[in-house]
């Protein structure tokens, strides 16, 4: 089956902001032939993939699709637009590189794990952004490269690469608060051994 279906796009709960989810409701759900968990393609300006799950009780047969502001960055969409959304095909990546969009990061292998431990079976294309959770604080990062190419998402073969800057050729999304980040490293340890225990 490989259905599509055009919804409008409204904002996205505070709850799922961040999450690289989206909400639809059952009946798209079974047009679709999917369930909770699986992952859509979305076709705006731009080609995105995101994580369905249900919509509230109140969207219910309104024909529209909750997504924060990332997902609609990545999807070239606003408020009030519509979306196309099909079952999406995903491959565990081969390959992915990450890179910052405002800040210069210190990167170790620590870091890498930590990144690799936090996007872990989520999805991606090649010029998505998502953001990295760190205590309080949120770090922007665009996925430079992925291989193979199309929708891709992060398992335990995948090497994941993580540049020290923000590539010169890609959209940089100025983010001013970030640039505040005193020790974003320290802060990862600390999450990483609170985790350990």
């Amino acid at each position: 089956m490989n259905r599509e279906v055009h919804l409008r796009v409204v904002e996205a709960r505070q709850r799922d902001v961040g999450h690289g989810k989206v909400r639809i409701d059952h009946k798209t759900m079974q047009a679709l032939g999917i369930s909770a968990g699986d992952f859509i393609e979305m076709h705006g300006k731009k080609v995105t993939v995101a994580v369905a799950w249900p919509a509230y009780v109140e969207d219910q047969g309104q024909d529209v699709i909750r997504m924060d502001g990332i997902v609609r960055r990545n999807a070239g969409v606003a408020l009030d637009e519509y979306v196309t959304i099909k079952a999406g095909d995903v491959k565990d990546a081969q390959n992915i590189v990450f890179a910052p969009t405002d800040i210069r990061l210190e990167i170790d292998e620590d870091f890498v794990s930590f990144v690799k431990r936090r996007f872990m079976d989520m999805p991606f294309r090649e010029g998505d952004m998502t953001l990295l959770s760190v205590f309080e604080r949120a770090v922007p990062l665009v996925v430079v490269r992925g291989r193979p190419h199309g929708v891709i998402k992060i398992a335990e073969v995948t090497n994941v690469q993580i540049l020290t800057e923000p590539p010169p050729t890609k959209e940089c999304i100025p983010v001013s608060k970030y640039r505040t980040l005193v020790d974003l490293k320290d802060a990862m340890r600390s999450v990483a051994k609170r985790e350990a225990r």
